[in-house]
């Protein structure tokens, strides 16, 4: 059996990371401590609706504002009215104003509240443990302390939310209470709060301007007074009063006598011109037709005579009578064109003389009026400077008295700067909680934390429930798992009855798994120590069954109750205190004396025998290992059925003198560090431990657990087996 444990220990290793390998892992821990997750997975949906149940429904009630400021922003009233641009940041400032305490203050005074017991505690119960407190005590009644008004107020403000929806002019005013028309009426009371208060304060902003307005329109009043006063004396200084005095050059006399001045001018010059042409500066043909235009026919007819009297001197004397006639006529006609040429000049010259006297004339008048404007210019410089200046707050004043006018009757003032797009209606369903989401949440996470719950409990179990374990912890091969034979399974029989008269049950079967385990050693031990790391593991359940199973196989077997303090063979097999173990150590009997011989089992038996105070004493003698050697020659092997180890120091003892030793542990009950301690004694002790058996397997639980080994309890073997 000693070459087999090396064998089985790599295999254990080798299966233990598989298993750890294996994805499933998980799936398989929580089918395992599937109803610890279905008691979290439906106990935590059950304990939220409970919770549910117990809390009030809330109603949710959303009115909304158009936020659209008074666009009025007249020169006149620059300063005085004044709008903003609508940013987010002016939003946000409009929802503040909403919830401020002034205007909840007035809310307050147009809701009644007091229905409410979030808003007035007297209205509501008393808490569920203040009733049951009251009632199993006898404690007063309850009498909740009133709220003041500004708790009051505080209350409602928390319970008012103003949201501005990204990028618009809207104000969403809502309101949370336990009454859907208490939700309505807070809202809309919120927002005729909020308008009439944008109201008032335009109505607060319109009274400024007019007065402003009407304190200017006075001022500007009396100082038009004052100037018209001053322009009067002004007059009075520049004697320019209406109805005495010149009047004033104006433009269109200066432009009239500068028009005359420039036609005198031209006529003298030309005059001057003609003068001069007729002195000498021109030919004295060009002069004088220039100057007497009226004589040209004369001037025609000597030029005719001129020709005649050129022609006849050609051809005839000078005294030729044509010749002198023509000669006289052309002489008398010159003298005729000198005359008039010569009235002519003096008539120019009369006419030069008489433009110069108008020239000088024009000239003379022109720079008298212009030095009278002058002068009146400079005596009434100060009276045009007050006459300009009453002209401009004459007209200021027009202006500030149209503008009052205008306030007076404008109306866009009166009104808010938001107006009611949508009002509050009562909702028709709660708006908090939201039992379905919350539910459905608590469902998901029930099952959730139950699978978290399975593997911790999977993770956190110290217990050895499977041959795996065993073999990944210890190092030790499980050569069996046992299963557990309740009283219902054994139907009154013993245990030793139950293994005779049911060989093909699954207990019988993992008996003979473990004998062939036994039978596989190849050391062949002849004497075998059973024990545990403490009571009710099921020791003395597996020595008596394989004592049974191998006598049923023909061998020659005996079984020894080494348990002095507990002994269990005499109610196993009624014996009735028959002489045993101890007996026969302290020599009081022979050994065919104290062992006995139970025909229907094919087996013997000694048991622990009398309680002795030196049974510690008696092991440690000489003659257990004398009777050990006896007994092994007489039978195929002993068994011995050993105290537990942290009990007795006698199971160290014992188990020396055996040939190899099974460590039984409680499937799912003894903690890892209880065997793993115990393993540490027998190491210490020098004890040798062929393997161990998982004893008082629940194989319904083992089955669905998902271990390597739970395929030996699985349904699809139950033809094998018959209980």
């Amino acid at each position: 059996m000693s070459e087999a444990v090396p064998r089985m220990h790599g295999l254990a290793l080798s299966a233990g990371r598989a298993e750890r390998a294996d994805p499933l892992v998980p799936l398989r821990a929580v089918r395992r401590h599937w109803r610890l997750a279905c008691s979290v997975a439906i106990g935590l949906p059950l304990l939220t609706g409970l919770a549910l149940s117990r809390v009030a429904p809330v109603y949710t009630a959303t009115g909304t504002l158009l936020y659209a400021p008074v666009d009025f922003n007249p020169k006149l009233l620059r300063g005085v009215l004044e709008t903003s641009q609508v940013t987010d940041s002016l939003m946000a400032s409009q929802s503040e104003v909403v919830r401020s305490l002034p205007a909840i203050d007035q809310m307050v005074g147009l809701v009644d509240f007091r229905g409410d017991p979030v808003f007035n505690p007297q209205a509501g119960r008393a808490p569920l443990w203040r009733r049951w407190f009251g009632r199993l005590f006898g404690l007063p009644a309850w009498h909740p302390k009133p709220l003041t008004r500004r708790d009051l107020i505080e209350r409602v403000r928390a319970s008012l939310r103003v949201s501005v929806p990204d990028g618009s002019q809207l104000l969403d005013v809502s309101f949370d209470s336990r009454s859907p028309a208490l939700s309505a009426a807070a809202a809309n009371a919120a927002m005729r709060v909020y308008l009439a208060r944008q109201r008032d304060a335009n109505l607060a902003v319109l009274d400024h301007a007019q007065a402003w307005l009407t304190r200017r329109a006075a001022a500007t009043a009396r100082s038009v007074e004052v100037l018209d006063v001053e322009i009067a004396r002004a007059r009075a200084r520049a004697g320019t009063e209406h109805g005495s005095g010149a009047a004033p050059l104006t433009d269109q006399e200066a432009g009239q006598l500068t028009d005359s001045l420039a036609v005198a001018e031209t006529d003298l010059a030309t005059a001057r011109a003609a003068m001069e042409r007729g002195k000498g500066g021109m030919p004295a043909a060009a002069a004088q037709a220039a100057i007497a235009a009226n004589v040209a026919p004369m001037r025609a007819r000597a030029a005719e005579l001129a020709s005649q009297l050129a022609s006849l001197s050609g051809t005839e004397g000078p005294n030729y009578p044509a010749v002198r006639a023509a000669r006289d006529a052309l002489a008398a006609l010159r003298g005729q064109i000198a005359a008039a040429t010569a009235r002519q000049m003096t008539a120019s010259r009369l006419a030069v003389r008489a433009d110069e006297a108008r020239v000088a004339t024009l000239e003379s008048a022109l720079a008298a009026l212009r030095h009278r404007t002058a002068t009146e210019s400079i005596r009434a410089a100060p009276l045009a400077s007050l006459e300009e200046q009453r002209s401009a707050e004459r007209s200021l004043l027009r202006a500030q008295t149209e503008q009052i006018g205008t306030l007076e009757s404008q109306s866009v003032l009166t009104r808010p700067d938001a107006r009611v797009i949508s009002p509050a209606t009562p909702p028709g369903s709660p708006s908090a909680p939201h039992s379905v989401l919350i539910v459905a949440g608590a469902v998901l996470l029930g099952l959730c934390l139950g699978g978290v719950a399975a593997l911790a409990a999977d993770a956190l179990d110290a217990t050895f429930r499977t041959g795996g374990d065993v073999r990944a912890d210890l190092g030790l091969p499980c050569v069996a798992l046992i299963p557990e034979l309740t009283r219902r399974t054994r139907r009154g029989l013993s245990v030793a009855d139950y293994a005779r008269l049911h060989p093909f049950s699954p207990f019988s079967e993992q008996m003979r798994a473990l004998r062939t385990s036994l039978w596989l050693d190849p050391t062949g031990p002849r004497s075998l120590a059973i024990t545990a790391a403490r009571p009710g593991e099921g020791k003395t359940t597996l020595a008596v069954s394989l004592a049974v199973s191998l006598a049923a196989g023909g061998m020659r077997i005996l079984v020894i109750d080494c348990d002095i303090r507990q002994p269990s063979f005499d109610a196993v097999f009624d014996l009735g205190g028959m002489p045993g173990l101890t007996d026969h150590l302290s020599a009081r009997v022979e050994l065919d004396g104290a062992i006995h011989a139970m025909t229907e089992l094919g087996l013997d038996v000694m048991p622990a025998g009398s309680v002795a105070t030196d049974a510690l004493s008696l092991f440690m003698s000489q003659r257990l290992p004398l009777l050990m050697t006896a007994l092994g020659q007489r039978y195929d092997l002993v068994i011995l059925d050993l105290p537990p180890v942290f009990a007795l120091a006698e199971a160290q003892v014992l188990a020396r003198v055996a040939d190899a030793t099974l460590l039984c542990v409680r499937w799912s009950d003894t903690p890892r560090r209880v065997v793993a301690a115990a393993i540490g004694l027998l190491d210490q002790a020098g004890i040798r431990l062929a393997g161990t058996v998982l004893t008082r397997v629940d194989g319904a639980r083992h089955a669905k657990a998902g271990f390597d080994d739970s395929e030996l309890y699985h349904p699809r073997y139950g033809g094998y087996f018959r209980s």
